[in-house]
Formats: C-alpha cells, sequence, structure tokens
C-alpha cells in the first residue's frame, strides 16, 4: 500500500445478544416482510467447532414456517436448511470470526422473510507466539517499495509497488544484485503480490483488480486477469498447488483456479480476540499460510481450511539501529528459503533483507 496511505479495513457489525426481542434480527431496507426472532443458545462471542442451537420463529402466531435457509451473509455459502427454524449449526461450517448469518424463512401462505444475525466466533486458544533470531543479512535495495517476495531455484523474486515505480525483479541473493527487471510502465498501476505457479509468474495490483501473467524466463506478459475481492484491492499473493491465494487488507482469504481466475473459496482469519485484518504479503509453506499484518511487526501463520491463526511470529528487533534509513517504511515481504526452511523478511525502502528462524518468545 502507498506508504502514506492507510485505512484500517474493518468488518462493523452489531453484535446482537441472544434472547426473544424480534429487533436483535435486522431486515433489508425499506422492506416490509414478517419479523423474525431468531435465538441462538450461547451468548457473543462463541467458540470456534463448538455446536449452537438456532431456533427462527415468526413473531406472529398465526404464520407457519414451511422453510428456513441459514447463509452467510455475503452469499458465498449456504450453512443449512430447515423445515421447522431449528439448528444444531456447527461453527466449523460457518467459521471464525464476525460471521454475519443470512436467515431466509417461508411460510405456508406465501410469504417470506429475510433477516440477519451476527455473530462472534473466536478461538479457545491463544496463537503460539514466536520471536525471530537473525541468521544471515543480505542487501536490499533501498528503493524497492516491496509488495511480493519469493525464493525460486535459488534467486529472490521481488515485485515492487508505488505509482511509476512498480517494477518485477530477479535478484541475487547473496549481493542483491538485479539480474533482470521489468518495469509497469503505466503510472496508473500500482504492483502488489507475486507468485510463480507453473513456469509463469502472477502478480496482483493494488486497485485496479487487474492480475497480470508473466512468461518466468523473459517477463513477457502472456496473460492478464480481473478478480474480485471483498475491499477490491489485490494485496498479497502466493499459491498451493492448486490454487492462487490472495490478500486484500482486510480479514478474508481467497482462492482463486490459475487456469480460469475464478474463486474457488475463502476463509475469514480469527484467532482467540476476533478477526484478523490487514493481512497483506503471503507466503505458502508447509501446509500454512503465512501473513504479515500491515503497519505492524507481526506475521501470522494460518491455517488454510479453517483460517485459525495458530501461530504469531513478532519481527520486532531484527533491524538493528544502523541499518535504519530515513526512508525507511514497514515490513511487507516473506519468502522461504528451500535449503533449510528458514524465513527471508524484508520491508518497504529496508536495506537488508534478513533470513531468520523462529524462537519461542520465552527463550528470547
Amino acid at each position: 500500500m502507498k506508504k502514506y496511505y492507510f485505512i484500517l479495513f474493518s468488518f462493523i457489525f452489531i453484535l446482537a445478544g441472544c434472547g426473544d426481542d424480534p429487533t436483535e434480527s435486522k431486515a433489508p431496507a425499506g422492506a416490509r416482510q414478517p419479523t423474525l426472532r431468531i435465538k441462538v443458545n450461547q451468548e457473543n462471542p462463541v467458540i470456534y467447532g463448538d455446536t449452537i442451537l438456532v431456533t427462527v420463529e415468526p413473531t406472529d402466531a398465526d404464520l407457519v414456517i414451511s422453510s428456513v435457509v441459514l447463509s452467510a451473509g455475503d452469499g458465498s455459502k449456504i450453512f443449512a436448511q430447515s423445515e421447522n427454524g431449528i439448528f444444531r449449526l456447527s461453527t466449523r461450517t460457518t467459521g471464525g470470526g464476525e460471521v454475519k448469518m443470512k436467515v431466509e424463512a417461508s411460510f405456508a401462505d406465501g410469504q417470506t422473510s429475510t433477516r440477519y444475525k451476527d455473530l462472534r466466533i473466536i478461538s479457545a486458544e491463544a496463537p503460539s507466539s514466536w520471536e525471530f533470531s537473525v541468521v544471515n543479512r543480505y542487501p536490499h535495495d533501498t528503493k524497492s517499495y516491496t509488495q511480493g517476495l519469493l525464493v525460486h531455484k535459488g534467486f529472490i523474486y521481488e515485485g515492487t509497488g508505488n505509482y511509476a515505480e512498480s517494477r518485477l525483479r530477479k535478484i541475487e541473493l547473496a549481493t542483491g544484485k538485479v539480474l533482470q527487471e521489468k518495469h509497469l510502465n503505466d503510472a496508473t498501476i500500482f504492483g502488489e503480490g507475486i507468485t510463480i505457479y507453473d513456469n509463469k509468474i502472477f502478480q496482483l495490483t493494488y486497485t485496479t483488480s487487474q492480475g497480470y501473467v508473466y512468461d518466468l524466463e523473459s517477463f513477457d506478459l502472456i496473460d492478464e486477469f480481473i478478480y474480485n475481492t471483498f475491499t477490491g484491492e489485490g494485496w498479497g499473493l502466493t499459491h498451493n498447488d492448486t490454487a492462487l491465494i490472495v490478500s486484500d487488507g482486510s480479514a478474508i482469504i481467497y482462492f482463486f483456479d490459475p487456469k480460469t481466475y475464478k474463486e474457488t473459496g475463502r476463509v475469514k482469519v480469527f484467532n482467540n480476540l476476533g478477526e484478523v485484518s490487514r493481512l497483506n504479503e503471503l507466503e505458502f509453506h508447509n501446509g500454512k499460510i503465512y501473513a504479515n499484518i500491515y503497519t505492524t511487526t507481526e506475521i501470522v501463520a494460518i491455517d488454510p481450511l479453517t483460517g485459525l491463526v495458530t501461530d504469531v511470529y513478532n519481527a520486532k528487533g531484527v533491524v538493528e539501529r544502523s541499518e535504519v534509513t530515513s526512508g525507511m517504511d514497514v515490513l511487507n515481504g516473506i519468502a522461504i528459503n528451500p535449503l533449510n526452511g528458514n524465513m527471508l523478511i524484508t520491508g518497504k525502502y529496508w536495506s537488508k533483507l534478513y533470513e531468520v528462524t523462529p524462537v519461542p518468545k520465552e527463550d528470547i
């Protein structure tokens, strides 16, 4: 993201308590529909993994329910269906974080009613906490506004941002020497995350919803695609051998087919406190997604199936005072050294790229 531009993305929800008050369920604006009483047998927040009892009934005793459908508020997933409005709903189905549940009821007389119920679903346990021990330091170009970082066949590939400055680079790790470079010539394009899949380099852009595909060897543009996200932006990009994995600055991680570019799924990222947003640069390694939290020194490890944060790594103290420069911006850049599994991290306009290994926080 542009260094002087920062919006704290968050999902804004009204956390309704459990009970009989029909005002706790919200109808679409301007709609005239039968009101519903939606009850949940647990107070917010709900622990992820629990099964909750949800009952839906009309406030008008003369109405008879014929069917009820519970689904995600954004329409991305149906949670459950019932003919009587009674559900035993697993939170593993709804996912964690701030969940806006859409409730669609049909009645025997042909009327329908749509309401929304807000749930806050959290992990029962806090993530494991780690810090970093620096193993090696490598040169990094202080003119590189790092947006994407990865290692491929021993070389660093980096995508940089900022309007009129966005570039794609192949770099020698030990020396920082630029071996190959492509400028995004359009000054309206702001480069974002990159990944290499099937001998092609994929790159996101910030606000245009435009993706680019380059030939790995020549850096020639060979394809373009459009992607849609909650914020309308593209931030981080990686892959898991079957799908492109995308962040947009919110708490959502998206999965896209690398051939059709269609969305194949999404998860909301959360921990024991609630949603975890501002997910930025991404890396996939050993079955987990790693994401740095924009404007912080934290990197989180995420279960891609559930969105649960399993580990938090704090990079505070990695940069020595002598390595700080006047133009230095926030941490943004995660790669894995395939030779030893160590993490490589850097940031926007940083002077160094750091090879680090995690150490339990209590051991520091």
